[in-house]
């Protein structure tokens, strides 16, 4: 009986199942995707894996109820956006992508990047800095690597400027994008030249860095210490002034005279000596400042006539690089 029993409820269980499945099945609805371009990537769910390229006008289907989802090209994404699925209903929804939205984030986590430019990691550097992936030359100013799933290294390097380091780590279907510029920032330098010395070591001058930060401190830490010195020693003048002031006698008064005359003088003197250490520090403070803003970098400058723009907008025709500029003149 209980043998009976057992396998009755089996078969109501495994019924209830295929009846629950069979209703979910027909609780959907269909979403027609329409954009400005031929065709894009739908990611249902905000979720890389399952993003499926459709043409303009195709339909996927949905259960039915609220679903969230992105809009992807080579050139733009879109935010995540909510859409009504009604059952047994097809509702179509229009994006408009915007024309050659080349930006970090657009590129950052775009499975249409990864697909289109056939790799996962885009480097953006200076136009004379060398990019190099596990010691493999991959180009100079800007390269598109595909690292598979291994995690490598990549090596930025500049000839006057040094080099950067990081470890890369990209699982599909995820796009990194790289941007290091190791040459200087106009606006930068002349910024850090607040303090002393500052620019000039942004800048990898390291021996006028060194000068003008050692004669700075230097010379405003001793201006500190003689302020100190003449503070304490003015406060000995005037107290023998005091006593001269209140002597009671007349050798007496004569004696802190003398004392007090002689004190003023060492007092005036070490203030002397901390005018001029104080003087020399605005001087080489001074210096610094001007340094910062006409001296330039070995190579000169980061240079921005070449964005990300440029290098993403070059094509390949029959093996070859063909790259197209615009060029503005005002008179």
């Amino acid at each position: 009986m209980k043998k009976y029993l057992g396998i009755f409820l089996l078969t109501i269980l495994i019924l209830s199942l295929s009846l629950t499945k069979i209703w979910a099945q027909n609780d959907t609805g269909w979403l027609k995707f329409k954009f400005n371009t031929d065709s894009a990537f739908v990611v249902p769910g905000n979720d890389l894996l399952d993003a499926i390229k459709l043409s303009s006008g195709d339909s996927l289907k949905f259960n039915s109820g609220i679903r969230l989802m992105s809009f992807q090209t080579h050139f733009d994404k879109s935010e995540t956006v909510f859409i009504q699925i009604f059952t047994d209903s097809t509702v179509t929804y229009n994006h408009k992508f915007k024309d050659r939205n080349f930006r970090p984030d657009i590129l950052t986590d775009n499975v249409a990047v990864r697909r289109y430019y056939n790799a996962n990691v885009i480097v953006l550097t200076d136009e004379d800095s060398d990019i190099y992936y596990n010691g493999e030359y991959q180009g100079t100013g800007f390269a598109k690597i595909n690292t598979g799933q291994e995690i490598g290294n990549l090596k930025i390097e500049n000839p006057d400027f040094g080099q950067s380091k990081r470890r890369l780590n990209v699982p599909e279907p995820k796009i990194m994008f790289v941007e290091k510029k190791l040459r200087p920032v106009k606006s930068e330098s002349r910024f850090f030249s607040i303090l002393p010395g500052v620019s000039q070591l942004y800048k990898k001058q390291h021996v006028k860095a060194f000068l003008f930060g050692a004669s700075a401190v230097s010379l405003f830490t001793f201006a500190g210490i003689k302020s100190k010195k003449y503070n304490k020693e003015l406060d000995v003048f005037h107290e023998l002034d005091e006593r001269y002031e209140n002597a009671t006698t007349e050798q007496e008064a004569l004696r802190f005279g003398d004392l007090a005359e002689n004190q003023l003088d060492i007092a005036e003197d070490i203030n002397n000596q901390r005018k001029v250490l104080f003087l020399s520090g605005i001087l080489i403070y001074a210096y610094n400042i001007y340094d910062a803003f006409t001296s330039h970098p070995a190579g000169g400058y980061m240079k921005d006539e070449k964005d990300l723009e440029f290098y993403l907008s070059q094509e390949n025709v029959s093996g070859n690089v063909r790259a197209s500029g615009t060029f503005r003149y005002n008179f």
